[in-house]
C-alpha cells in the first residue's frame, strides 16, 4: 500500500472511530441491526452523515466523512452476509464509493481472500481506539475457489477493516 493510501485510510478510519468507540454494532433476536444510544459530540457528527447506500452497493450502509477537504463515501458491510460478499464481483468502478469498511461486532482475527475480486486492493485493519493495526496489497483471484487464494490477516485482532 502507498504512504499516501495509508495516510488516507487511517485519516478515514480514525473518523469512523468517533462511531465506533462509542457504540457497538448489535444483532438483536430478530436479526435487525441496532445502534445503541451514543450521546454527543463526533458520533452525532458521524450519524448524522449514515445512510442507505447506492448501486451498486444498494441495501448496504453508506457513511460519508470529510478528510483534508475532500468528502469520501464507502460502503458499510457490518452483517456477516455483508462481509462475505464484500467487494467480490465489483470492478474498479465503485460508483459514488470510495471503498469499503468491514464493521466487526468485536475484535476478530478473521482473515481476507480475493476470490471473485477482478482488481487489486489496498486494505489496512485498525481496532477499536481506531490505532492501526496492519495493512496489506491484496491481489486479484478472480477465477479461483477461495481455498485457492492467498489469505491475508491482521498483525492481529481487529475491529474495522477497510479496503480501497
Amino acid at each position: 500500500m502507498s504512504r499516501r493510501a495509508v495516510v488516507f485510510v487511517t485519516l478515514f478510519v480514525v473518523a469512523l472511530v468517533a462511531l465506533a468507540v462509542v457504540v457497538e454494532i448489535v444483532n438483536d433476536d430478530s436479526g435487525t441491526t441496532t445502534v445503541p444510544s451514543a450521546g454527543t459530540g463526533s458520533f452525532a457528527s458521524a450519524l448524522s452523515t449514515a445512510g442507505p447506500a447506492v448501486a451498486p452497493f444498494a441495501g448496504l450502509t453508506e457513511v460519508k466523512g470529510a478528510i483534508g477537504g475532500t468528502c469520501l463515501r464507502f460502503a458499510v458491510a457490518d452483517s456477516l452476509d455483508e462481509r462475505v460478499a464484500g467487494l467480490r464481483g465489483n470492478s474498479a468502478d465503485l460508483g459514488p464509493y470510495d471503498g469499503m469498511v468491514f464493521v466487526f461486532p468485536s475484535s476478530t482475527p478473521a482473515a481476507f481472500t480475493m476470490a471473485g475480486v477482478q482488481d487489486p486492493l489496498d486494505i489496512a485493519f485498525f481496532d477499536r481506539e481506531g490505532a492501526r493495526n496492519s495493512t496489506r496489497a491484496m491481489e486479484p483471484c478472480p477465477d479461483k475457489a477461495e481455498t485457492e487464494c492467498p489469505v491475508y490477516r491482521a498483525d492481529g485482532p481487529y475491529v474495522f477493516a477497510v479496503e480501497r
